[in-house]
């Protein structure tokens, strides 16, 4: 999806809960829009290349012209299931951590809308401890 409209989204919502946490409602917008950065470090892994515009592009166009398939399995840390249970237990005992997680879950949410809607399935793993388990078993 793209970064507008996540940043959009993140806006209104740090809005809404602006009477509620002041100016901590920028921690919504850095989880709800800069968690994305997993997607550089992939791009920066993969193709060795450390051009941010190259990268968006890449995601851009790119990945919507091959099918998605040039990102199939791909493992972006902070879009896994483990990386939301350690916000969630985080938010538990600090409430910058809340107010962050609060954009995360905004994130996840857009995020699969999107997938539902355009590539109509799941493109990455959500789970590091099964990406690690899947890929030691296709070494072996």
């Amino acid at each position: 999806m793209k970064t507008s409209v996540h940043l959009w989204v993140s806006l209104i919502i740090a809005a809404a809960f602006y009477p509620l946490y002041s100016w901590k409602v920028v921690f919504i917008i850095v989880g709800g829009v800069l968690i994305d950065i997993d997607h550089y470090f992939w791009y920066v892994y993969k193709y060795q290349d450390l051009s941010i515009i190259k990268s968006y592009k890449f995601y851009i166009k790119n990945v919507s012209e091959n099918n998605f398939s040039n990102v199939i399995g791909i493992l972006l840390v902070s879009h896994t299931i483990e990386f939301l249970l350690l916000m969630l237990v985080l938010s538990l005992y600090n409430q910058f951590a809340l107010i962050f997680t609060i954009g995360l879950l905004s994130h996840y949410v857009l995020d699969l809308i999107y997938l539902y809607f355009i590539p109509r399935r799941f493109i990455v793993n959500h789970s590091l401890i099964y990406w690690v388990f899947k890929n030691k078993i296709q070494k072996v």
